[in-house]
């Protein structure tokens, strides 16, 4: 489980509300210039059919009369809600003859133009519950003086726009909270990614070397971050491993030499002794000393060398040729002790590494032996 308060400062969330954003603004934008388009489209179609109909209206005054003109007007269904046009005919001398508005609007010319004119609910009949506003209108003048207008209600417009606007809304609230349950998705993987590298960042704290990060086997970012992760874990759990190996020798191996050296002081202070004895003594203690500096500088040099940051002589070594000889140099040191020392050695071995080292691992044998 993560608590909100830290999802929400994670990265992943604010880039996820970023791009929400960000998204939302384009998309608001397309969708707008989509509402400007359906908007001119529905303006042009009402235009483009308030003409046609002015159009049908005029040729039937001039073929049939005007008579067949008043009859076309009063059979019209302009009342009917679905229609939302409505007419009116005025002689010359402004009389209403015909059409279901009241007045003829103030400051409209009969030329035949569509405009957007003002109409108030003074110029509406009673009772039809249409909207004042800027309503498309189109006049024109008859061959007698009379004057014949169409006006389009703008309550089917004005419920496209808002249909159309409600739609908008609702699809940018579901780009805006998708986007957020995207980024709130990808948050919690993350942090559930996270959490695993921090405990096993806490393992290691405590002491437990072997802790390792999770590998998920997705091959993505946070696999290749645990990959590199768990090599330094397992570079650096070798390198204590070293270190403890190299205490430990460093402890078998510098025992008996400061044993002895604390024996021989011991001995040569239980009594009062002339200067060649002291002389020797401290000749052999000297001695004693310069072999736990060298034993103490070989081990140091193993352990550099296992943890490969060892830059001393490498090269090829006869293995044959060096055990031989070390073999023959503990020969009298063997015979002295009535014990025997067999060397057999196969010729011709040669490996890669240091001469010194070598020997002192060999040395070390003979002489545990």
């Amino acid at each position: 489980s993560v608590s909100v308060n830290r999802l929400l400062r994670t990265s992943a969330i604010r880039l996820a509300l970023r791009y929400a954003l960000l998204y939302v603004l384009i998309a608001g934008v397309g969708l707008g210039v989509l509402y400007w388009a359906t908007s001119r489209y529905v303006d042009t179609q009402i235009a483009a059919s308030l003409r046609q109909e002015l159009a049908a209206l005029i040729g039937i005054d001039r073929s049939g009369g005007r008579g067949r003109l008043l009859h076309a007007l009063a059979s019209r269904p302009g009342l009917v809600p679905e229609n939302h046009r409505f007419t009116l005919l005025e002689s010359a001398a402004g009389e209403k003859l015909a059409g279901d508005l009241n007045a003829w609007p103030p400051a409209l010319a009969a030329d035949g133009r569509v405009r957007n004119i003002w109409i108030d609910e003074e110029l509406t009949p009673a009772g039809i519950g249409e909207k004042e506003g800027y309503w498309p209108v189109i006049a024109a003048l008859l061959p007698d003086g009379s004057r014949l207008l169409l006006a389009q209600s703008i309550r089917q417009a004005e419920e496209l726009q808002e249909f159309i606007l409600g739609v908008l809304f609702l699809t940018l609230l579901a780009i805006f909270g998708l986007m957020l349950a995207l980024g709130w998705r990808m948050g919690c993987r993350m942090l559930a990614r996270v959490d695993q590298v921090n405990h096993t960042a806490r393992q290691i704290l405590q002491g437990n070397l072997g802790g390792r990060v999770p590998v998920s086997g997705s091959n993505d970012e946070f696999d290749e971050l645990a990959a590199n992760l768990n090599a330094m874990l397992e570079h650096t759990d070798r390198l204590v491993k070293g270190m403890r190996e190299v205490t430990d020798n460093v402890a078998h191996d510098l025992r008996r030499p400061l044993t002895r050296l604390v024996n021989r002081l011991d001995v040569i202070l239980l009594e009062k002794r002339d200067g060649r004895d002291y002389v020797a003594v401290l000749q052999e203690m000297r001695e004693d000393i310069e072999g736990i500096v060298q034993t103490f500088n070989a081990l140091l040099e193993i352990a550099q060398a296992e943890s490969g940051s060892y830059r001393g002589e490498w090269g090829r070594v006869d293995l044959s040729l060096l055990t031989r000889d070390l073999g023959s140099l503990y020969q009298d040191l063997v015979e002295q002790e009535s014990q025997s020392l067999q060397v057999s050695v196969a010729p011709g071995v040669v490996v890669e590494g240091n001469r010194h080292m070598i020997g002192q691992a060999i040395s070390n044998l003979m002489e545990n032996a």
